[in-house]
């Protein structure tokens, strides 16, 4: 069984993934923005059952740059940024992989909202670059 395991800054967070990745990409949304402090995020996506997580996450609702609502989830105690719960998918959840323990097979396979990125912001050229939202597949 494939199994990942990640957590926040500080630790009082873990969590568990007992399933691949469903897709992964880099955001350059402004919400994706303001939470790295960084020009994009890398985001993988993953079955929302398949998580188990361990600690106080505080999830704050927010609406996404496409419109649609979602939660996304911090560390209570240090503020990490974890995860993002589209209302809108509720069987699946995105999984900033910076915060996965070994984040190292990571591949993503698009940028999306590609038109809110920065030219200081360099991303692999070879992606498919989606202005907004990923095409509905």
């Amino acid at each position: 069984m494939v199994s990942y395991t990640g957590g926040c800054t500080c630790g009082a967070v873990r969590y568990e993934i007992a399933a691949e990745s469903v897709r992964g990409f880099q955001c350059q949304c402004r919400d994706c923005q303001r939470d790295t402090g960084a020009g994009h995020a890398s985001v993988a996506v993953f079955p929302r059952a398949a998580m188990r997580v361990t600690g106080d996450v505080v999830e704050n609702p927010r609406t996404a740059d496409s419109g649609a609502e979602k939660r996304k989830g911090f560390c209570g105690k240090c503020g990490s940024p974890l995860y993002n719960k589209p209302q809108n998918v509720p069987d699946m959840i995105g999984v900033y992989v910076g915060t996965l323990d070994d984040p190292s097979g990571f591949k993503p396979q698009m940028v999306m909202f590609a038109s809110r990125g920065h030219d200081w912001d360099h991303l692999d050229p070879a992606l498919p670059r989606v202005p907004y939202m990923r095409p509905k597949s």
